[in-house]
């Protein structure tokens, strides 16, 4: 049996300092052990094993009383980290993403210009590093249809396989996802996830979804 973690909300620093993460529209705070753990899973998917070794090996700088699996266990109940598993790897991943839902990161040149002075005068980054901001890493084919499907709407990651399954490759709003996918009287957001279990296109949608995370344009979400 397989076990997968990764990062639920977007992380942000408030007014005063302290470091929130944001998620179903709630702002979150933590404590160092807490921030240590949910960083090791931003933009990452890693395995149990994986995330203790890290979590211990980071934890060398920040004394506490309590074990690895006590902040896990209390970063899942707070829906800070998802947790997915099954005996294969493929099975795992979509035990973990497929109830979570996606949302794009802003890349727009104000945005990457606000990051860039924010490193380079903030943080007093090299030039070079922090001009970084502007590189935009090319996407696959399919990569692009999972975001020209994310541009109006926020979806989950069953809804996508189920959109990309339909041939569907661009939602108009709110009204195009429900005649697309929720048309049927019996269909509701537990019976999807459930049907695109055993979905062939959750495979390649799957692949789409983590890579476009590792690139960090996207993130998962919990409504």
């Amino acid at each position: 049996m397989m076990t997968l973690y990764t990062a639920i909300g977007t992380y942000r620093l408030a007014q005063n300092g302290l470091p929130l993460v944001t998620t179903g529209g709630q702002d979150c705070a933590m404590d160092a052990h807490e921030l240590l753990l949910w960083s090791s899973l931003a933009f990452r998917i890693l395995t149990y094993q994986e995330l203790r070794a890290e979590f211990y090996e980071k934890e060398l700088h920040i004394l506490g009383e309590l074990d690895f699996d006590h902040y896990l266990n209390r970063l899942i109940m707070r829906r800070l980290v998802a947790s997915g598993k099954d005996c294969t790897g493929v099975d795992a991943l979509y035990d973990l993403l497929g109830h979570l839902y996606i949302q794009p990161v802003p890349d727009s040149i104000p945005v990457k210009a606000v990051s860039f002075l924010k490193l380079f005068l903030g943080r007093k980054l090299p030039l070079q590093k922090a001009v970084s901001v502007f590189h935009t890493e090319k996407l696959e084919p399919m990569e692009k249809q999972v975001m020209a499907l994310l541009r109006h709407e926020m979806l989950s990651t069953a809804e996508l396989i189920q959109c990309t399954e339909k041939g569907k490759t661009r939602l108009k709003d709110s009204n195009d996802l429900m005649d697309c996918l929720y048309r049927e009287g019996d269909c509701d957001c537990e019976s999807i996830v459930t049907d695109c279990r055993v979905s062939e296109t959750r495979f390649p949608v799957l692949t789409a979804i983590a890579n476009l995370y590792f690139k960090q344009r996207i993130t998962f979400q919990i409504l």
